[in-house]
This record gives structure tokens, C-alpha cells and sequence, in this order.
């Protein structure tokens, strides 16, 4: 009875182990990696002498054997193989994708060096095949069958009249019942021509709504087509506009090479004067890098272990990643200029971090260069070292995101924005005996542009007068042309004998705004009270009075004189 008993046990635990194997087999082969061959061995008398099996995955090409004679331990042996299988398919694939990436992140340049050449035929395809959408076909619904129209004409409804219709008076009841036929088939087409009526108008909007959509999106296409068609015509004329557009718009799209990183952020500019083209950009942020260098598998414990980078090895991957990105990303801009439209390219390179001793985020610029592009054509990419060819672009920063370092990004001025004027120096028409608050506020003017000269005079700084007339709080503006400028300086000038009340110096802040300007310098002959002193003091303005202009006058060898009361009268007189 025992042995009958341990059989029948035998037999339940086989079934159920084939249950649960053929389960496991299910979703080991759902991912095509695992396949399982299971046997069970018997003893003579038929117990159960072992239950094996063979796991092989097919991309490690590993094969692990269980064997066991108890069931229970047999199957955690197997739940233990099929772990430790995936988890070190799992660390293989990591792996790899770390090797990968310190691969293609310190050779970016190489790879934009071996990328196909930019076709903005192709270009156009894509973004066409962006926003194209699938339109369904509508579901027309079909139309009822009907029957042949009832006419009194056919014989379904012609009653004709036979003797025993008379005999047996059946003649008035024949009649109604062929009457009554005709009116019920005349109903049954009626309600059937009106549902189908009623059906084809219902078709009819719908295919209208369906070809109104198609026309949309044909017209969407058509307009965008054009878009880029117009954008790369005005491109190729060298609109000053219309080719930082153009540039903003293929950076910003998508590169092809960068398969590593989050789409980058770019702004443009263009000097159509110089052929100088302005490209901001931000680097990759330290979250996008990968923390570990590798992860080492761990069979007793079916676990791994992080091998992390050291902090310096860290940095330097990033150091060495960023100098490679931006040599690979002026190449990248210049295979985007197929109509030669830029003679050089100056590239800031931004950096999003926060600050550890702070907390508080920041972006600021820590590479900048200015590139010749006919120059850097010549560089063969494949055999550099990117911080070396940094350092020859004369490149200014080091990308050192543990120790960041702003350096002052390259700007170009726009100097169409302004209305500039040539304007003759007038310092050498004055006498001593020259009151500088009676001469013409046009000379005026033009005195603090050549007394700025003067003072600038060691600065490779350009200084220019603006119209006498609607210059928006500005009367001289300075551009700073060194290759690394430090932007522009509005100066406001101001021949008043009375004191200068706020709004003035509130037209100047406004006018910085405008045109971005670094900082803004009011001179006048007269003074400020307390709250244009207080207005200027927290917005970054010079405030220049009498008597500080006459001493800069006198730095540089001019000694004139300030009497208000003498230009008050003299303005008396003239009114």
C-alpha cells in the first residue's frame, strides 16, 4: 500500500513539475534568449531517481545543468540558472552600452568627421515626414436592400376576376387584399428609399469631412515645403535674419551623430557685414553621463557589484567628452553651410550646473573660440586630439565641471540696430575760454564721444555717434572689438543747467535693455539728485556730473569750463 502510495506521490510531483517547467519554458521563450531542455531519471522500480535540466542562452552561448533528486531544491536550483542567465545577459548588455558610450563620447568630432554630408533635400524629407499624419479612411455605412419598386402596373397587383371570385362573392375582397399588398410594398420601398436617402447624405458628409482633412494636411505639407524651400532661398542670399534662422533651425532639429546625449540647445546669430556666425549651445549636464565603468557579476549571490568611476577619472571623461563635442560641433556647423555663406564661426559653449557651495543654478560660458572656416576645413579630424586643436583655434576655457570656470563668450555687435553716424571731432574747435554748458547739445554730443575716445584710447574700442534726433536714450554707443569683447556701452549726453530729474536715466535702462548692453554712462554738465544717484547705482549706470566731466577733460590735457548761469541767460536771450 506504501509503495502504491510513494508511485501515485511520484506521479503528482511529475505532473506538476512539467506544469510549472512548461510555464517557465512559455516565458523563457517569450524572450528568445533562454531555451530548456528537461528530463527526469527513473529508478527500476519507478521512483524518481533525478529531475534535470538544460538551460542554454543563446547570446551569453552558456549552458547551465541542474540536477536534483528532491523537487524542491531541484526547482530553486532552477530558478537560481534562469536568474543568474538573465542578470548576466542583463550586466553584459549594460556593459557594453558603457563601453559604447565612453567610446563615442571622447571620438564625437571623429564620428561627425565619417558622417555622411548634410543634404537639406533629405533634411526637408524628414520634417515633412514629421508632421505628416495618417488620415483613416472612413467607414461609409452601406445602404439597406430594397425591393423593385411597386407600379400598379405589374401583375403582383392585378387582380384579375375568375367565375368563383363572382360565385362565392369574393371579388370586393380579392380587390382590398391586392390594394392593401400594394400600399404595404409602397410603404416598405418608401421607408426603405428614405433610409437609404437618408444614408448617402450621411456619406456624403462624411466623405466631405474626409476630403477636407486631406486637403488640410496636402496644404500643411505644400506650406511647409515652401517654409523651408523660401528659407533655404534667403539663406543662400545672405539675409542677415533669415541665416541665423536658418542655422537655428537645422542645430535645433536634430544632429544625425549625436546618439548619446539629450538633443542639445542652440541659439544663432549672424554679422551679414563680416560673415560671422554666432552659435550658443549647452553642453551635456554631469546626469547624462554614465556613473558606473562597469558592473562585475556576483554568481553565489545571483547579484553585481558597481564599479564606479573615481572623481577624477569622471572628470576627465567630461573634460575630454566636452573638447570633443565642440570640435565635432563646428564641423557640424559647417557642413550645414552648403552655399559658403560663413567666413567663421564663433562657438560658446554653455554649461547648466549648481552650484555646490550654494545650491543655486547656473549657466555660464566655459568654451568660446572664434573659427575661420576655410581654415578648420584643412584640419583632418581623424588624427587630433580635441583639446589640442582647442588650444590652436585659440580657444578660451576649460571645461572643468568640478571647478567651472566662466570665461566671456565671443558676442558680434549689431551694429544695424543703432543709427550710426560719422561724426567729426569737435575738441579741437574749443578754446579754454569755452563754456561747455552754452555750446550746441549736437557738439555736445559729439564731445563725450571724443572725450570716451580719449579715455579709451589704449582699447581696441570702436566709437560711434547716433542721429541727433529719435535715439531712444542713446547718443554715443562703444563697441568693444578685441576678440573676447566685454559687449556694448550706451552713453546718454545730457547739456542741461538744471539738475537731471530720473526719467532720463530711466530712458538709458530701458535702451540697455533693448539692445543688451553691458553697462550705461549719463554725462552731463549739470548734476543728479539723490534719486537718479539711487536709480543708477542699481542698474549698472555711470553717472557722469560738471564736474567729473571737466576732470576727465583735464586728464587728457583740455581745460574748459562749466558756467550754468552764463548758458542760462544765453538761453534766455535766444528765446
Amino acid at each position: 500500500m506504501l509503495n502504491i502510495l510513494n508511485v501515485k506521490l511520484n506521479k503528482y510531483y511529475y505532473i506538476s513539475l512539467l506544469i510549472k517547467l512548461f510555464m517557465k519554458k512559455i516565458m523563457i521563450n517569450s524572450e528568445n534568449l533562454v531555451t530548456v531542455t528537461n528530463n527526469t531519471e527513473y529508478y527500476q522500480n519507478g521512483n524518481v531517481k533525478a529531475y534535470t535540466s538544460s538551460l542554454y542562452h543563446e547570446k551569453l552561448i552558456k549552458t547551465i545543468n541542474v540536477r536534483n533528486r528532491d523537487h524542491a531544491i531541484y526547482t530553486e536550483k532552477f530558478d537560481q540558472a534562469f536568474k543568474l542567465l538573465n542578470l548576466e545577459w542583463k550586466i553584459v548588455c549594460k556593459n557594453k552600452n558603457i563601453a559604447e558610450f565612453l567610446n563615442k563620447s571622447t571620438k564625437f568630432h571623429i564620428l561627425s568627421y565619417y558622417a555622411t554630408e548634410f543634404s537639406y533635400k533629405d533634411f526637408v524629407i524628414c520634417k515633412i515626414q514629421d508632421i505628416d499624419y495618417h488620415i483613416k479612411t472612413p467607414d461609409y455605412k452601406k445602404e439597406i436592400s430594397m425591393i423593385p419598386k411597386p407600379t400598379k402596373s405589374k401583375q403582383k397587383y392585378i387582380f384579375e376576376i375568375k367565375w368563383y371570385h363572382r360565385l362565392f362573392r369574393l371579388v370586393d375582397k380579392k380587390k382590398r387584399q391586392y390594394e392593401e399588398l400594394f400600399n404595404s410594398d409602397s410603404k416598405m420601398y418608401n421607408n426603405a428609399y428614405q433610409k437609404n436617402e437618408d444614408i448617402k447624405n450621411e456619406n456624403k458628409k462624411i466623405k466631405i469631412t474626409y476630403e477636407s482633412k486631406v486637403k488640410e494636411r496636402e496644404n500643411l505639407l505644400d506650406k511647409t515645403r515652401e517654409t523651408y524651400h523660401l528659407l533655404y532661398n534667403e539663406y543662400s542670399i545672405a539675409k542677415k535674419k533669415e541665416v541665423s534662422l536658418y542655422f537655428d533651425t537645422l542645430l535645433n532639429y536634430k544632429i544625425e551623430i549625436n546618439s548619446l546625449f539629450q538633443k542639445f540647445e542652440f541659439e544663432t546669430e549672424f554679422d551679414s557685414d563680416d560673415q560671422i556666425l554666432i552659435v550658443n549651445f549647452t553642453f551635456p549636464n554631469e546626469n547624462e553621463f554614465p556613473r558606473n565603468k562597469e558592473l562585475k557579476l556576483i554568481k553565489s549571490k545571483i547579484s553585481y557589484n558597481q564599479i564606479k568611476f573615481k572623481d577624477k577619472e569622471f572628470n576627465e571623461l567630461m573634460k575630454s567628452t566636452f573638447y570633443s563635442i565642440y570640435i565635432g560641433l563646428i564641423n557640424e556647423i559647417i557642413k550645414l553651410d552648403l552655399e559658403n555663406k560663413i567666413s567663421n564661426i564663433v562657438l560658446n559653449g554653455f554649461y547648466k550646473g549648481t552650484d555646490k557651495r550654494t545650491g543655486k543654478p547656473f549657466n555660464v560660458c566655459i568654451m568660446t573660440a572664434k573659427v575661420n572656416t576655410k581654415e578648420f576645413k584643412e584640419i583632418n579630424l581623424n588624427n587630433i586630439e580635441p583639446k589640442e586643436t582647442f588650444k590652436y583655434l585659440a580657444g578660451r576655457g576649460i571645461p572643468d565641471p568640478e571647478n567651472v570656470i566662466k570665461v566671456d563668450p565671443i558676442r558680434f555687435f549689431d551694429k544695424s540696430s543703432y543709427r550710426l553716424i560719422d561724426s567729426n571731432e569737435v575738441l579741437s574747435s574749443l578754446t579754454s575760454e569755452t563754456n561747455l554748458a552754452a555750446i550746441s547739445w549736437q557738439d555736445f554730443e559729439t564731445l563725450i564721444k571724443d572725450v570716451f575716445e580719449l579715455e579709451f584710447k589704449e582699447q581696441n574700442i570702436e566709437i560711434r555717434n547716433t542721429q541727433h534726433s529719435n535715439d531712444g536714450g542713446i547718443d554715443v554707443v562703444t563697441f568693444n572689438s578685441t576678440a573676447y569683447s566685454e559687449g556694448v556701452i550706451l552713453l546718454q549726453a545730457k547739456r542741461y543747467t538744471n539738475i537731471v530729474t530720473p526719467e532720463p536715466v530711466r530712458a538709458l535702462k530701458g535702451a540697455m535693455v533693448n539692445h543688451k548692453a553691458i553697462r550705461g554712462i549719463l554725462a552731463t554738465t549739470s548734476d543728479f539728485g539723490g534719486s537718479s544717484r539711487e536709480f543708477a547705482k542699481n542698474n549698472n549706470i555711470t553717472l557722469i556730473n560738471g564736474d567729473h566731466l571737466l576732470e576727465l577733460l583735464k586728464k587728457h590735457g583740455y581745460d574748459f569750463h562749466i558756467d550754468l548761469k552764463q548758458a542760462k541767460l544765453l538761453n534766455q536771450k535766444k528765446h
